[in-house]
């Protein structure tokens, strides 16, 4: 039944061995790949391969293909501190690398005191997306640095500025000419094709999870597994973070990504709605209140704390608050909720279990 079907064994052993028999077939037959833009590599063998999903899927234009000479100019600029007014943050002040670039903070701190309104999300595999922000008001990497460099509460910083800095400095413009080879100058989409090129390389594919779905490995407890058919039916995760990226983007195609409403409270516990009216603030449409884009559930072991307002603390705060059916089903009132309200009857046994499925998801660079 629904419940108890092992949707683990079922793909590893039935839909990845069919999905890569028809590829051998499609060669054998030389029958061509259409010519298209899409997200999806054309010689991939399964979607869990690890060089499923092309970055250049959501790029802007042609002209910001991602190259490894755009990747090693980004990553430079993501530490660099001129793109604050006040010189004191670069992109890893808030995004760390070594932790899973979030930041472990409920929200950070605001330039103009207090603190930020949302949680600061991870930059590991954000690419794989078409909406950027909680409250998805960018559709790709490149606008939503410079969003990030002018807000007033982040940066508070000039692109205009920043080039005349770099325009001065001699190992920028090696680094820019190597990325963008008929350039005689620096041009504010190359700063953003740049920054957005190293967070697409942040995509690694590498976990205990990935490894185990391509046979790299058998490495997979019981309650692992466990977790993952409960994850992709009891419980329903799988319904809005969809395997394989785990967040908003939606299969077969993978190339819009979806916001939910789930009833995020404003502090544990407690019976108010979150005041943050998420995408309602740019489209001021009554269903869109409170609504939020669904963001990867990979890596999600160390980018605690949770939802957009950084409001739980712990998985387990996280699995209980879906467990009673969102907001909702905690008593919360929520007119437009897309999760269903209705309780889960998850066992404390199935709640270990999803959260052990979950920790496999985590990069290789990252476990410790």
């Amino acid at each position: 039944d629904f419940n108890a079907f092992d949707r683990a064994h079922f793909i590893k052993n039935f839909l990845n061995p069919i999905s890569k028999s028809i590829f051998a077939f499609q060669k054998t037959n030389a029958i061509k790949n259409i010519e298209r833009n899409s997200v999806l590599q054309p010689n991939t063998t399964t979607i869990f391969d690890k060089d499923t999903f092309d970055v250049n899927g959501f790029i802007p234009s042609k002209e910001y293909q991602y190259t490894a000479e755009k990747v090693a100019l980004g990553k430079q600029l993501f530490y660099e501190n001129s793109f604050s007014k006040d010189k004191s943050r670069s992109c890893a002040s808030c995004h760390n690398p070594k932790l899973a670039f979030a930041d472990n903070f409920k929200t950070n701190t605001s330039l103009k005191g207090g603190n930020l309104n949302r949680n600061t999300p991870t930059l590991t595999y954000a690419s794989l997306q078409n909406a950027q922000f909680w409250d998805m008001r960018q559709l790709d990497l490149e606008k939503q640095s410079t969003d990030v460099i002018q807000n007033k509460e982040e940066m508070h910083g000039n692109i205009s500025n920043i080039i005349g800095f770099l325009s001065k400095d001699k190992t920028y413009l090696k680094a820019f000419y190597a990325a963008f080879k008929n350039s005689n100058k620096i041009e504010e989409w190359q700063i953003q094709n740049a920054l957005a090129s190293y967070v697409r390389s942040l995509n690694a594919f590498d976990s205990k999870f990935d490894k185990y779905m391509r046979d790299e490995t058998n490495d997979f407890t019981p309650e692992e597994k466990l977790g993952f058919n409960l994850f992709a039916g009891k419980a329903k995760c799988a319904t809005c973070h969809f395997i394989p990226l785990f967040n908003g983007t939606v299969p077969p195609k993978f190339n819009k990504t979806e916001h939910e409403i789930i009833g995020t409270p404003e502090h544990k516990n407690n019976q108010n709605l979150s005041p943050d009216l998420g995408r309602y603030i740019q489209y001021q449409m009554p269903q869109l209140k409170n609504a939020f884009k669904t963001p990867t559930v990979r890596n999600v072991a160390v980018t605690a704390p949770y939802m957009h307002n950084g409001v739980f603390a712990t998985l387990e705060e996280v699995i209980d608050f879906y467990n009673k059916g969102g907001g909702v089903g905690s008593g919360i009132v929520v007119d437009n909720q897309t999760l269903p309200s209705d309780e889960l009857n998850l066992t404390e046994n199935e709640k270990k279990a999803i959260i052990a499925f979950m920790k496999t998801l985590t990069d290789e660079k990252y476990k410790d």
